[in-house]
């Protein structure tokens, strides 16, 4: 297999890494979108049968806790939904001036110099989103943990009354 064959495997290699990315984020995005919107029924439905019984949340109730872990599971959320910026693709300006500037010192770009350069720089991306998509994980996980929190704080307060 030829040094061209092996760089075009390592740019699709790269390539398809940063594109699964963008659709993990995405469908984290999704995912956070739907969360709010289930606490934000289930606070509107439970929470308003529950406070129907009461005058006043105590914040150290039942009651309380379910207000928190709404606020928490919407803290969370929104950190996912946040416009954080990332980068999936290349700049071709960077990539043009490079082989601009070698063809005006009569060194032609090879397209083995090509794909290997692009596979490099789509690395370098990926690399620099993986922390932060990893981050936004930990958050929707903890957005579900506080969707479960409150669902159960309100069964509670529905139960005692």
């Amino acid at each position: 297999m030829g040094d061209e064959r092996v760089l075009q495997l390592a740019y699709d290699a790269s390539l398809r890494a940063v594109t699964d990315q963008a659709s993990v984020l995405e469908g984290l995005r999704a995912r956070a979108g739907t969360l709010f919107a289930a606490a934000a029924l289930v606070t509107s439905f439970l929470g308003g049968q529950a406070l129907v019984h009461t005058s006043h949340v105590v914040v150290s109730s039942w009651a309380g806790a379910a207000v928190a872990c709404f606020v928490a599971n919407a803290v969370s959320t929104l950190v996912v939904l946040w416009p954080f910026r990332l980068r999936f693709s290349l700049s071709s300006q960077e990539l043009i001036e490079i082989v601009d500037s070698r063809r005006a010192a009569a060194d032609p770009v090879t397209i083995e110099e090509a794909l290997r350069e692009l596979a490099l720089r789509l690395e370098v991306n990926y690399d620099s989103n993986v922390r932060t998509i990893r981050g936004l994980l930990w958050c929707l996980r903890l957005a579900i943990l506080f969707l479960v929190g409150e669902v159960a704080a309100w069964i509670v307060v529905l139960w005692r009354i």
